[in-house]
């Protein structure tokens, strides 16, 4: 018996070692593919950053803008006297899909006449309030309503899909997620473009839309390092200065971003902003400190670092004669970004050119070896290139591939693979539905729906998409002007109003101080860093953004007979003044 155990133990043990051997060799042979994929982009980066002339690498630390849906003759213009490294889309510039597609192949097609690297063709794609390609993209909420439902699928979903559909469009460089904590209420430019007030929505809802963005095909870019969630001051307009020593900001801030750098992010935009308690003499953007200390040592990161638009006030009107481009580049960054063309990028070209002559940018290392920070920040551009199949057949170098068939291969799967993902989620329409319903929150409680009778309610709402939804629960819309009619009926118990301003709110306050003994609610699209006044007969449903997808979620959850949650972000104090519009204002 003992015997015939012992071969059963020995046999099961040859087995398990058979098959751990296997694992063991084939874990080794992926990492082996792995490690000769990335020496061989480390080595070609640097083979293509050394054959360049210096106009060209000048030109590679710069992005610029163009004017137009076309690739117009100003357009070539640009491209021929900056040698940009990548173009950023605005909505002047956007379309519909073709038109999209047009733009982006004929930029990729100037690149090659040029004989040019592909660009990174960027754009602002956060959702919401910054929503720049309205053709061909899914209408997902902004980030607020998405962090709202604190589900980290639903961040990497709406991160995949969002990055695949641009990529689609031939884009390849996604100037989202907001990493910024909003937990001051009166910030008038990050606002609803924030996931949520406190570290762990951020870091976790936040974080799953990153993941999911670089794995849809589009660089993601986390931002505005180390933060922009804590200032009254907008710096498109002005230059923001937080009080916040380093350890302050590594208690709350920085949480974020070293967690999303921890899961592999690869690319950081700096923010505007003076830390005088890290930096008193420069902002974020052009603070070594910052920017190589801070960013590249303390939080480990060796990606792209590119700076927020440098036209901003905050730059423009305060650090011009400083040469901000060479400073940004010295500090740390590798991509200058404007959002003009003309004049100001041919400034910018003509100060890091002869900061390069001049010999500004190269350094001794410890070893005494002699290093260039601009072809370096050049070489962490070209290597993301190449790593994202940006050198396709339309490109100066077509059969590039060809020299590492790991990578030829790598890039074959990731393709696959991302395209089965797309295919498999759009089977469910992407979860839309879902997530903008999931989103909605009451305030200042929570609201439980199987109280809302549908013949005790009457609708005043103006928005055609919610007055649809909630004619379909048998929930009849009426004009305002009957509303002196209908609080006069008791059977009436409920009156719904819509709104996306404050003066919309004080108006439907106002009547519900007037008249206690009915139910007022307030379906709310927008913004909700405003006066939401408190009153017992008034209860308020927040959607954070203005899709129409959203709106119908209001009314969607209104009728769902199930309990709405409460809100869970720092809103206006009371009694305070509600901020500025910043850059971007919420259409109200």
């Amino acid at each position: 018996m003992n015997k015939v155990l012992l071969r059963t133990s020995f046999s099961l043990l040859l087995l398990f070692g058979f098959f751990g051997s296997s694992y063991c060799f084939g874990f080794y042979l992926t990492e082996l593919a792995a490690n000769e994929r990335k020496l061989w982009l480390d080595e070609k980066a640097w083979a293509i950053t050394n054959s360049m002339t210096e106009a060209e690498l000048v030109g590679q630390t710069i992005h610029i803008a163009i004017p137009s849906k076309t690739v117009d003759p100003i357009a070539l213009e640009e491209i021929a006297a900056t040698k940009p490294g990548g173009i950023i889309l605005f909505g002047k510039n956007l379309g519909k899909k073709e038109e999209i597609l047009s733009l982006t192949s004929g930029l990729q097609g100037a690149a090659k006449d040029s004989k040019l690297a592909p660009f990174l063709i960027s754009t602002d794609q956060e959702g919401g309030r910054v929503f720049r390609v309205q053709d061909g993209i899914t209408p997902y909420p902004g980030a607020m309503a998405v962090g709202q439902t604190g589900n980290t699928q639903w961040g990497e979903v709406v991160g995949f899909v969002t990055s695949y559909e641009l990529r689609s469009l031939g884009l390849n460089f996604l100037f989202a997620p907001v990493l910024d904590i909003n937990n001051n209420p009166l910030n008038p430019v990050i606002n609803t473009r924030s996931f949520g007030s406190d570290s762990k929505r951020v870091s976790e809802v936040a974080v799953a839309y990153e993941k999911g963005a670089r794995a849809g095909g589009c660089l993601p870019v986390i931002k505005h390092f180390p933060g922009h969630g804590d200032t009254t001051v907008d710096s498109h307009l002005g230059l923001p200065i937080i009080n916040k020593s380093l350890e302050e900001l590594e208690a709350l801030e920085l949480l974020p971003f070293k967690q999303s750098i921890a899961g592999g992010a690869e690319a950081v935009m700096s923010a505007h902003i003076v830390y005088p308690k890290i930096d008193p003499e420069f902002p974020a953007t052009l603070s070594k400190t910052i920017l190589t200390d801070v960013l590249r040592k303390n939080l480990n990161f060796d990606g792209i670092i590119i700076t927020d638009a440098m036209e901003m006030h905050a730059i423009s009107k305060n650090y011009e004669k400083d040469r901000p481009g060479v400073l940004t580049i010295l500090a740390g960054a590798n991509i200058v970004l404007l959002t003009s063309w003309g004049e100001t990028a041919r400034r910018f070209k003509a100060q890091l050119t002869d900061a390069y002559r001049d010999g500004e940018f190269r350094y001794l290392d410890k070893e005494g070896k002699e290093h260039d920070k601009l072809k370096e920040a050049v070489q962490k551009q070209i290597r993301k290139k190449l790593e994202l199949g940006l050198y396709d057949e339309n490109s100066i170098l077509p059969n590039v591939y060809d020299e590492n068939l790991k990578q030829k291969e790598f890039l074959a799967n990731w393709n696959l693979e991302r395209k089965n993902r797309y295919i498999k989620l759009s089977e469910s329409k992407n979860f839309v539905k879902e997530i903008n319903e999931d989103s909605i929150r009451a305030y200042p409680k929570s609201v439980l729906t199987s109280g809302i009778l549908a013949d005790e309610t009457i609708s005043f709402v103006k928005n055609n998409r919610l007055k649809e939804t909630l004619k379909n629960k048998k929930i009849n819309s009426v004009p305002f002007k009957s509303f002196p009619a209908e609080i006069k009926n008791k059977t009436t118990t409920t009156f719904l109003f819509d709104s996306t301003s404050e003066n919309e709110i004080l108006s439907v306050a106002t009547l519900a101080k007037k008249y206690p003994t009915k139910r007022f609610i307030i379906l709310h699209g927008g913004t909700p860093f405003i006066k939401l006044p408190e009153l017992p007969n008034l209860q308020y449903l927040l959607s954070f953004s203005l899709t129409q997808g959203s709106w119908e979620a209001l009314g969607e959850k209104l009728s769902s007979g199930k309990e709405i949650p409460k809100v869970d972000l720092i809103l206006l104090p009371k009694g305070s003044k509600t901020p500025s519009k910043g850059a971007f204002p919420e259409r109200l």
